[in-house]
């Protein structure tokens, strides 16, 4: 069906819908009898369904941009007007963290799946690889920087992870924060060259981490590093590949726009990206609190820390998967 057809089907129901909402905006302050609503009550969630239809339609069919717009907002203000998130900013980071984020996560899968292969696919295998050819680490990594990840996972070390002047967890904190927000968003913004800036910055960094991984694995500081990352790996891993899935997501929209205008392609991308950057951000900012404040605690048994890991990687994968399905249903 052509936009214009579709429009003219079904223009006449969105206004109502449209209709509905302010009504119902204007009846938390109005005092007096109440008028005749656009919609009967009982009729609301079939018409919200039917509109969630609508949108998925237009999408699939890669309407305007405009049309795709402006059904996202009468889906979103009726979603905040049915289940109540448009209360105070609290609960809407609320319903964003229980429910928008991890669906926003599974809606872009496809994107997901490769930045994750991207990324991990390179940090495994040079993790293996250096075991049978640590000097191929020098490659990666200067001579310098190599030597100063001996120190800082060291039996030596005070505090794992960072070098002996770096002893303030609250400055450490902020470094974390801003090397995790960096990172995050250059692979993110590297999207915005046709995907390729996301490509790079993806196996970049699965180089780099995997690269001092093996080294320090074949080094004999197994222990003292994987005590050290298991904390706050799952967060700051998976943000990662999260921000480089919405880099991807730009990419496509500039590579593959369809029936789109590539600027108007790149807006709904955007859009759709947003809530991945959003939650990623979130993310890394706690994987920096971990990383300041409990990863390098020596004086914590590696075994504590590796269950603590192990839950955490457990909870954020269960998180991702099932996390807001329940008000999908």
């Amino acid at each position: 069906m052509k936009q214009q057809d579709f429009e003219a089907a079904h223009a006449a129901r969105w206004e109502q819908f449209s209709r509905w909402l302010e009504e119902s905006r204007a009846l938390r302050t109005r005092r007096g009898p109440a008028p005749q609503p656009a919609i009967v009550a009982s009729e609301v969630p079939a018409r919200y369904r039917e509109l969630c239809q609508h949108l998925a339609l237009a999408r699939d069919r890669q309407y305007s941009a405009e049309l795709i717009e402006r059904l996202s907002r009468l889906a979103l203000a009726g979603h905040q007007r049915l289940y109540g998130a448009h209360g105070n900013a609290r609960s809407q980071v609320a319903a964003f963290l229980l429910r928008g984020f991890p669906s926003a996560v599974r809606a872009q899968l496809p994107f997901v799946l490769v930045a994750c292969l991207l990324f991990f696919g390179p940090l495994l295998v040079l993790t293996g690889a250096l075991q049978r050819y640590p000097d191929f680490a020098y490659v990666i990594i200067p001579p310098d920087q190599v030597e100063s990840f001996g120190e800082m996972y060291g039996d030596e070390a005070q505090k794992l992870g960072r070098k002996r002047e770096a002893g303030d967890d609250a400055v450490m904190f902020g470094f974390y924060i801003w090397n995790n927000v960096r990172i995050g968003f250059q692979t993110f913004a590297g999207g915005m060259l046709f995907g390729l800036g996301a490509l790079f910055y993806l196996l970049f960094n699965g180089l780099y981490i995997g690269t001092v991984m093996g080294y320090l694995v074949y080094a004999g500081f197994a222990t003292n590093f994987f005590s050290f990352v298991s904390g706050h790996s799952a967060f700051e891993l998976s943000a990662i590949a999260l921000c480089g899935a919405a880099g991807l997501r730009l990419g496509y929209g500039l590579v593959a726009p369809g029936r789109l205008r590539r600027t108007d392609a790149l807006r709904l991308a955007a859009r759709e990206a947003l809530p991945l950057v959003i939650g990623a951000a979130c993310m890394l900012v706690l994987a920096a609190a971990i990383e300041a404040f409990w990863s390098p605690r020596t004086e914590i048994p590696p075994s504590v820390k590796y269950t603590v890991g192990g839950v955490l990687w457990l909870v954020t994968l269960a998180y991702f998967g099932f996390m807001g399905r329940a008000r999908a249903a």
